[in-house]
C-alpha cells in the first residue's frame, strides 16, 4: 500500500506548529522545575525520533518528489529548534551555557 506523503507531511507539520505553541508558552513558564522541563525535552525528543522514522520511510520511497522532502526538512527543522530551545531552558535551570548552534550559511 503507497503512503499517501502529502497528507502524511501536511499532518506532521500541523502536529509540530502545535506542539511548538505548547512548548513556547510552557518554557515562558516563571515557574518551570528542571524536571518539568526534563518531561518536556522527552516528550519533544520522541516526537523528533519519530518524525525521524517517517523520513526514514520517505527515503526508501523511489516515488517521493524533492519538494516533499524539502517540506519534511522543514518540519525536521523545527523539530530540531524545538529541542535545542528546551534543552536550553534546561540547561539555564542547570546553572549551564546554553547550546550555541552555528547560522547556516546557506552552504
Amino acid at each position: 500500500m503507497a503512503i499517501d506523503w502529502i497528507s502524511t507531511l501536511q499532518e506532521q507539520a500541523e502536529f509540530v506548529t502545535r506542539i511548538a505553541e505548547d512548548v513556547t508558552l510552557t518554557l515562558e513558564l516563571p515557574q518551570l522545575s528542571d524536571v518539568q522541563v526534563s518531561r518536556l525535552l522527552l516528550v519533544v525528543e520522541q516526537g523528533a525520533s519519530t518524525f525521524d522514522r517517517i523520513m526514514e520511510e520517505m527515503d526508501h520511497d523511489d516515488d517521493v518528489d524533492d519538494d516533499l522532502f524539502e517540506a519534511a526538512a522543514d518540519i525536521a527543522d523545527t523539530w530540531t529548534k524545538l529541542s535545542i530551545s528546551t534543552a536550553n531552558k534546561l540547561r539555564a535551570l542547570q546553572g549551564l551555557a546554553p547550546i550555541v548552534v552555528p547560522p547556516d550559511n546557506g552552504g
